[in-house]
């Protein structure tokens, strides 16, 4: 039976139960479009709309829709590249993504044991490129986002997924001592904005594809060439008619379930509802292996039971929540994160 937790104003209680999984687990993130709130409005129904569209024999509109999804969440990648002053909506996603990631890699330094990697596993099924343009303004972070960079001179570069998890030393040269030095994993199944096919391969290119111009939007051949450009899981049941997409997305997922299936594994959603049945299915499955553990927070008292009956025949899960009127958002979860060190270094 799923575990609640209804915490207080009080972000050290709650450190309290989080601080035994985060000191001696296998630590994995999995993060939502809830996340990306209020930059990005949420996915909501958009899966739900594209799958009705398409079996009305709507692909045109079904495309359109995708299209301006899409281009939403470019033009918030393209203020954060060239603005040098940020909305206030913008400025607070940023804030939240870049306090997040410096919290990890400290909660990482700071482990004691050291038999665990210091390492952690972001999941995220969010296009946008807030993690990766936080990491870029935080240059002591080390992240593996699976791709090849060994060849600087190239504005684009190969997906490369056997990257993932490798661990970074450094070395005393005066005790010949090593120390592994915090690394985090960013794994996105449902692919990223800056994803791009070259050829029969995926690379990263540094270049967005340019928006669609109005007239360009009314004519379905461009529409459907302009996502053919994108690397992206398209929220609706055709997503994986084509064959490179349906290998990514299933390496990805696999990554994921092995994650989870590793002793003392434990897995932070945030943001995250569980409406993809995928992701869902896998970490039910994940769950029947007795020491991992899946800790939910709910953004609001009323989602709770929500989680509850989706994973009601599982033990190794809780949920974090807040009292009814009260909200957990992206704040209130790195504080909460945040509040999680000092029980570490007195622990």
């Amino acid at each position: 039976m799923v575990q609640s937790h209804i915490i207080s104003s009080d972000d050290e209680e709650t450190a309290k139960v989080l601080a035994p999984y985060i000191q001696s687990g296998n630590l994995n993130f999995l993060i939502g479009s809830g996340a990306s709130l209020p930059a990005i409005k949420t996915a909501g129904n958009i899966e739900k709309t594209l799958d009705e569209l398409i079996k009305k024999g709507k692909k045109a509109e079904a495309d359109r829709e995708m299209v301006d999804f899409i281009e939403a969440i470019g033009k918030t990648y393209k203020k954060l590249v060239n603005d040098t002053v940020y909305s206030n909506d913008l400025d607070e996603t940023f804030n939240n993504y870049s306090r997040f990631i410096s919290i990890i890699d400290q909660i990482l330094f700071f482990r004691k044991n050291e038999i665990l990697p210091r390492q952690a596993t972001i999941y995220s099924t969010n296009y946008d490129m807030f993690i990766e343009f936080a990491v870029s303004k935080s240059p002591s972070i080390i992240i593996n986002d699976g791709f090849d960079r060994t060849s600087g001179q190239s504005d684009s570069f190969a997906f490369a997924p056997e990257k993932y998890f490798d661990r970074t030393y450094r070395a005393s040269s005066l005790y010949a001592r090593r120390v592994e030095i915090p690394t985090i994993n960013l794994i996105k199944p449902h692919g990223s904005l800056n994803w791009t096919k070259k050829g029969f391969n995926l690379v990263y290119n540094a270049s967005a594809v340019p928006p669609l111009t109005p007239a360009e939007k009314a004519n379905p051949a461009k529409v459907s060439e302009y996502l053919s450009k994108h690397f992206l899981i398209m929220p609706h049941f055709g997503k994986f008619h084509e064959t490179l997409m349906e290998r990514v997305y299933y390496d990805l997922l696999r990554l994921f379930s092995k994650s989870m299936e590793q002793e003392n594994a434990v897995l932070i959603a945030f943001g995250f509802s569980f409406s993809d049945e995928h992701i869902l299915d896998i970490t039910k499955r994940t769950l029947r292996n007795p020491t991992s553990q899946l800790i939910i927070f709910a953004y609001s008292h009323d989602d709770i039971a929500s989680y509850q009956a989706k994973f009601a025949k599982h033990r190794n899960v809780s949920v974090i929540g807040p009292q009814a009127g009260i909200n957990i958002n992206f704040l209130r979860l790195n504080d909460i994160l945040s509040a999680v060190l000092p029980e570490m270094q007195s622990g």
